[in-house]
């Protein structure tokens, strides 16, 4: 870190500029191990996955649960072989309203990432944002395997990934095209990304 924090509130603003700011260059995005079995396809992934999240300049969550145990945030990133990246992070307020950001950049999933062409930010009520939470609960969220086992790195199709951090906990869910109409990764990311952040999708780019 480049600050060092010396009381709660500087923790808990630390974590919010975390959040909401971005400094991605050299962030660590994901835990060594947690993607893939073996630690080549391991380190293949997570590179993968990480330059995404660079180029649409996002935080790394993993790091913010480290930094502070009262942070609570879940972040859907969505990487379609040959459409547009996405992602949309849900940042918990104390009073469990919540700050929505989308974004996209205009490169490929499976292919260099391009530039960041969108970048907005809403906010929840209090209603919109237990709602949300009420659903990562229904669907055990926080129980759901991080890969299942028929799943590796496929070629063509999209990834799904979910991230969570709370209270001090960090996890991550990667599903590849999951197309059961309940499957949990694909509800709660299509509630996160057309939902909530109002992205416009015709139903044949969304797989």
């Amino acid at each position: 870190m480049f600050w060092i924090l010396t009381s709660k509130w500087s923790v808990r603003r630390g974590t919010l500029l975390l959040l909401t700011m971005c400094n991605a260059h050299g962030q660590q995005y994901f835990p060594p191990g947690i993607l893939e079995k073996s630690h080549q396809s391991d380190e293949f992934t997570n590179q993968w996955y990480s330059k995404h999240l660079r180029a649409l300049r996002e935080p790394s969550l993993w790091e913010a649960s480290q930094l502070d145990l009262t942070a609570e945030a879940y972040r859907f990133l969505y990487l379609r072989s040959f459409h547009h990246p996405i992602s949309v992070r849900l940042v918990v307020a104390p009073d469990k309203t919540a700050t929505l950001v989308s974004k996209e950049t205009n490169g490929k999933g499976g292919y260099e990432p391009g530039r960041l062409i969108r970048d907005r930010t809403i906010h929840l009520s209090q209603i919109q944002t237990e709602s949300f939470l009420t659903a990562l609960t229904e669907f055990s969220f926080w129980s759901l395997p991080t890969l299942l086992e028929a799943e590796g790195i496929q070629l063509d199709g999209a990834r799904w990934i979910l991230e969570g951090v709370n209270e001090g906990r960090y996890h991550v869910v990667d599903r590849w095209s999951p197309d059961r109409a309940d499957d949990p990764i694909r509800i709660i990311g299509s509630r996160l990304m057309i939902e909530l952040a109002h992205f416009r999708l015709p139903s044949r780019d969304v797989y």
